[in-house]
């Protein structure tokens, strides 16, 4: 296993690939002919990807935290990457049916918060900074836990309101609370408690499995309990669920236990840059093939992967000239 949070993981950034992967199916809706299927996939087990993703960049955060010129480079790095994608995504965004207030104001959300996925930088920008000013606070643990749990409320809120009502719609914008406050920061603070307490030397491989096993029951069953008491009649896609704070740092320390090198004529980075670029671009690919092709969910999803892939290993090929897109 690494010896320190600076060597790669094959194990962990090639699961990277699966976990885009399942962001994809979030993405073009995979199941949405199914929907109880749909539900426990799309806004259930896959759901892991992204707070996996944070924890990573925690994990390997924890460099940057003891060190403000660093941490001034890795903010420089992390703002030139939200600002490039959000530029190249302006198209997507841009109000182009007249200036009305509501367009505007979706418009400046979307500038400050970041455009459909790139909300993931946004909150992993933000929530770096709060980490870096809270990283010696006693209770910090305790202060990212209550910011998750308070981000699930909000996440829910509109259940319990009109659907005609001004709340219901303030609370409908899902960078109320879905950003680098309740979001990025929890999950990335879980990636440096691990790396700072030595999390993965310390717990034993046996353990771990047990002790994920069970978060994956807590996982089912509070999925089970949302689709029966809280979407009676209403549903709409979610980002929190509140066992995914086990489930996911569980799952992130046993694959960093593995030392198993299924490819040694690659970098272990490769995967990682490789997985990478496919989450930038796959909403293009997306755009695109419903534009010109009436497929089948199935067949969009499969095709999304293909073109993204491929785009993927051709900007990984120019990584050198383009190293400001990922």
């Amino acid at each position: 296993m690494p010896s320190t949070i600076n060597e790669r993981n094959q194990s962990a950034d090639i699961f990277r690939l699966l976990l885009i992967f399942m962001v994809v199916a979030i993405h073009v809706n995979v199941f949405s002919e199914i929907r109880k299927i749909n539900f426990f996939t799309v806004d259930g087990y896959f759901r892991m990807a992204v707070p996996i993703f944070f924890i990573i960049n925690g994990y390997f955060f924890q460099q940057y935290v003891t060190d403000k010129f660093l941490f001034r480079k890795w903010l420089c790095r992390a703002l030139l990457l939200f600002a490039v994608w959000q530029i190249i995504y302006l198209p997507m965004y841009i109000p182009t049916d007249g200036l009305t207030p509501q367009y505007i104001a979706v418009f400046i959300s979307q500038a400050l918060f970041g455009y459909h996925h790139l909300w993931y930088v946004a909150a992993m920008a933000s929530g770096g900074v709060i980490l870096y000013y809270v990283k010696d606070l006693r209770y910090a643990l305790l202060l990212c836990v209550s910011l998750f749990i308070i981000g699930w409320i909000l996440q829910y809120a509109r259940i319990f309101l009109q659907a005609d009502s001004l709340m219901f719609k303030v609370f409908s914008q899902y960078w109320i609370f879905r950003n680098g406050l309740f979001f990025g920061f929890p999950m990335m603070f879980i990636g440096v408690y691990i790396a700072k307490n030595n999390l993965i030397e310390k717990l034993s491989k046996t353990r771990c499995v047990i002790l994920l096993f069970f978060s994956f029951l807590l996982f089912s069953l509070e999925l089970c309990l949302t689709n029966i008491y809280l979407f009676k009649k209403i549903s709409y896609h979610i980002d929190f669920i509140i066992s995914l704070l086990i489930f996911c740092p569980l799952l992130f320390i046993l694959l960093m236990k593995s030392n198993v090198v299924y490819f040694t004529h690659l970098k272990s980075k490769s995967f990682a840059l490789i997985a990478a670029a496919v989450y930038f671009v796959h909403p293009y690919v997306i755009f695109f093939l419903e534009k010109y092709l009436n497929l089948s969910v199935s067949l969009l999803y499969a095709l999304t992967l293909i073109f993204s892939l491929i785009v993927a290993f051709l900007l990984f090929s120019l990584r050198k000239k383009l190293f400001f897109i990922f």
